[in-house]
């Protein structure tokens, strides 16, 4: 019997693939932002505390608008594009699905300078590798389709 994923489960494996799973609240001292679970940080304070279950229901609840802006995409390429939300913002994906903004695979193997790999200024390996990914998978999509 064939193995079946949709967006939103290969999204998930994506995003605790990069952000893991804290259940005690963390200043995040580049975003500027108190983090909990896998990512959450709606209504986050210090002291705050969550369920593995908690975190998993937060992460499902931070993607259903995400999911929706992508659902007319191939399974890897709305996956990606979801984990590329769910990181830089809903507003940011609606820039990307627009044209507005690239996350353009070749643009990162040229060097240039794309869109979310800086976090209060700084910039950081571990958001240059998720927007290589994603960029990688958004491509390996797109050819696959044609």
């Amino acid at each position: 019997m064939p193995h079946t994923i949709d967006p939103t489960t290969l999204a998930a494996k994506l995003e605790v693939a990069f952000e893991g799973c804290k259940l005690r609240a963390y200043w995040d001292p580049n975003g500027r932002v108190w983090t909990i679970g896998l990512g959450h940080t709606a209504g986050v304070k210090e002291g705050d505390t969550c369920t593995v279950e908690q975190a998993a229901a937060w992460l499902a609840e931070d993607n259903a608008r995400l999911i929706a802006l992508v659902s007319d995409r191939p399974l890897i390429e709305a996956a990606a594009l979801i984990s590329f939300g769910y990181n830089c913002g809903v507003g940011a994906l609606r820039r990307v699905l627009s044209g507005s903004i690239t996350v353009d695979h070749e643009e990162f193997m040229a060097g240039e300078d794309p869109y979310g790999e800086v976090s209060g200024g700084v910039r950081l390996a571990g958001l240059v590798s998720r927007r290589q990914l994603e960029a990688a998978l958004i491509e390996a999509s797109r050819s696959m389709a044609k």
